[in-house]
């Protein structure tokens, strides 16, 4: 599983996503050599093989659960009246790295089920600190886990962020959105008393 190629699901799902999050970027031209001035941060260091990078997953989770939703369509799977997960329907082709497939059924986060909206920003809330991601999933009719692990130490800022019960304010447009306003004309004749 490759770095940039490897996070979840589904507000519900969506958490699964995170796995894969970031996919394959292009290297940038190298700048040309010239003086070294002392660096105030350290580089970021890359994950080892098989691990998700902290500044990846704090990425993530600061663009939010609907951001994953839009790359991870997802349906609910129902057996018996009883909930039971979230059945991903396609991942995105950049995340070639992760064991999930289309048509597996992600039943929880971190321990954590996805049944409700609560329940999942839960879960969302909760990998800001995490150590790894645990997603427990279905495929064909088996359990399965996928854990992996997170390298790096959970950020403060990012670990504060989520810290209150709601999700966190997303920065408003910077222009107003406008209101469409939909009109019909009726063109169906009264009805009369007579006729209810």
């Amino acid at each position: 599983m490759s770095t940039h190629g490897t996070l979840l699901l589904l507000a519900c799902l969506s958490l699964s996503a995170l796995a894969g999050c970031g996919g394959q970027q292009a290297a940038a031209p190298a700048p040309a050599p010239g003086p070294r001035a002392p660096s105030a941060a350290p580089a970021k260091q890359a994950a080892p093989a098989g691990q998700l990078a902290r500044a990846d997953v704090d990425r993530v989770l600061l663009l939010g659960p609907p951001w994953l939703l839009r790359r991870v369509p997802v349906e609910e799977v129902i057996r018996a009246g009883a909930f039971i997960g979230w059945k991903v329907l396609a991942l995105p082709q950049d995340w070639t790295g992760i064991e999930l497939k289309p048509g597996d059924v992600v039943t929880q986060i971190n321990g954590t089920p996805l049944e409700r909206p609560d329940e999942l920003f839960a879960a969302y809330r909760k990998l800001a600190s995490a150590t790894e991601l645990k997603i427990t999933y279905e495929r064909e009719g088996t359990a399965r886990e996928l854990v992996v692990p997170i390298f790096g130490s959970p950020s403060p800022e990012v670990v504060k962020t989520f810290e209150s019960d709601s999700p966190p304010r997303r920065p408003t447009a910077a222009r107003p959105r406008g209101t469409t306003v939909i009109e019909e004309e009726d063109t169906s004749t009264p009805l009369d008393s007579n006729e209810l």
